[in-house]
């Protein structure tokens, strides 16, 4: 397989995330440059506050583009499981194909954290001009290359790198005798019989239910609680995006009854079902991205709500225009970390479009053999489409669900030495960006598959081996 060619998607994440780490490392330098130049003194606080920020979102970034990257090289390995098979027919080893798709790996991550550095640089240095015009930053140098740059990128190399070797794994299940199958992809009973998936699945949420519960238990004694609260937030989601293919197929396919009666409908239902392994992996980058979003947006609706209670029982009432004032800064502040959680939300999406236009890809003869048999055209791009809705759908309820939960507990460990518990409080702008993100994901997400899927003709497609 050769890199650039045919691990193009995962050189558009790798990018994607040095980008957005790029300006995140480059931001708090301009920030504490500005400040300087406008005679503020005792910036080192600023400047640490703003980094530590700036590197847990990198994290986020990194956590989600290293998902997606897997999931990526893992469904295009599944879709060249009879090429690897007829490779190991004639004397290749699984090591050996493995280590090539892991260097490829290295390749992939070296180019798109290059562009993607390049790419970020210029934006930043785009965005001082255009601030710097307006006369929102002071008429001062600012440093756009910092040391610091190179961090980004390395940890881009290495979160791809890490990627590659675990999606690669699947290597080492390719058969010689596969090559005489024509399937791509495990069945549903296969994919749900990994124990070590199951055990590791149950543990990790197990241990992180655990943190959680004993945040919520000391969460009335001090705001620390909401530490143990966030470790157990991220370990239990590890294990559900470990357990991706248990958690995913059930609700996948709770989505595709809806409008069964419909042929088309219900064949892009069975699609997914058929090849829960790939619709799995397409969605659960999605299901972060979502959660994501929507774990932040509660939890600063539930500190609003908190804080706006105490503002009215300390004046009695409350001042309009404080009220007001509040409200209006928590928009902002919302809207704030909404722009930089939502772009791990779209490193999640290009994640979705790759692997609807990859399964596609691969059903090539299946397409072809659907138009023998009477589907129109049209009827054909119907069941693309819908294959699309369902995925995203199944994507952004699970993630509306686990947001809710998640930004519940973190509010409530956060904010419960301040009172009574609190209930969690979704945003409904929250919502209408998530539906609406989701619907223009879904008409993004099928252009490619519709177009590569008409283009060739039914005979054709037969042919294809």
């Amino acid at each position: 397989m050769n890199a650039l060619r045919d691990f193009s998607p995962t050189v558009l994440v790798a990018a994607l995330g040095t980008t957005f780490g790029s300006a995140l490392v480059i931001a708090p330098g301009i920030v504490t440059q500005a400040l300087t130049a406008a005679g503020l003194s005792d910036l080192g606080p600023i400047k640490a506050i703003l980094d530590v920020i700036g590197w847990l979102f990198l994290g986020i970034a990194l956590y989600v583009g290293a998902i997606v990257t897997a999931n990526t090289c893992a469904t295009l390995i599944a879709g060249q499981t009879r090429v690897l098979a007829l490779q190991r027919l004639v004397g290749a080893t699984g090591a050996t194909l493995r280590s090539r798709i892991t260097r490829a790996g290295l390749v992939v991550g070296v180019v798109g954290g290059l562009v993607g550095a390049v790419v970020g640089t210029g934006l930043s240095a785009l965005f001082v001009a255009v601030l710097r015009g307006n006369g929102f930053l002071p008429d001062t140098s600012y440093t756009l290359v910092p040391w610091q740059l190179v961090l980004p990128i390395v940890a881009v190399v290495l979160a791809t790198w890490g990627a590659f070797a675990v999606g690669s794994r699947r290597v080492l299940t390719v058969t010689p005798l596969q090559a005489l199958s024509s399937s791509v992809e495990p069945s549903h009973d296969d994919v749900r019989s990994g124990t070590a998936r199951k055990v590791w699945s149950i543990l990790l949420m197990a241990g992180g239910g655990a943190l959680m519960l004993v945040g919520l238990a000391v969460s009335s004694a001090s705001p620390l609680a909401v530490l143990p609260a966030a470790l157990g937030g991220f370990v239990s989601f590890a294990g559900i995006a470990v357990g991706a293919t248990i958690v995913m197929p059930p609700v996948l396919a709770l989505i595709g009854r809806i409008g069964a009666k419909d042929p088309v409908v219900l064949l892009a239902g069975r699609n997914a079902m058929r090849a829960p392994g790939r619709s799995s992996r397409a969605t659960i980058g999605l299901v972060i991205g979502v959660t994501l979003l929507v774990t932040f947006a509660v939890a600063l609706g539930m500190m609003q709500q908190v804080l706006e209670a105490q503002l009215r029982g300390q004046l009695q009432g409350g001042s309009p225009e404080q009220l007001q004032g509040m409200r209006d800064f928590f928009v902002q502040v919302n809207g704030v970390v909404s722009v930089i959680v939502g772009f791990s939300a779209v490193i999640a999406a290009v994640g979705v479009v790759n692997a609807l236009a990859l399964g596609v890809l691969q059903r090539r003869r299946e397409l072809g053999l659907l138009r023998v048999l009477g589907l129109t055209g049209a009827q054909v791009r119907r069941m693309i489409v819908t294959e699309a809705v369902q995925m995203v759908v199944a994507a952004v309820l699970t993630g509306l669900v686990l947001g809710t939960f998640y930004g519940w507990v973190g509010g409530q460990t956060l904010l419960g030495s301040l009172g009574d518990p609190v209930g969690p409080v979704l945003p409904p702008t929250t919502i209408v960006i998530v539906v609406a993100g989701a619907l223009v994901l879904a008409v993004v997400a099928t252009v490619a598959p519709v177009r590569r899927a008409m283009r060739v003709p039914p005979t054709e497609a037969l042919a294809v081996d």
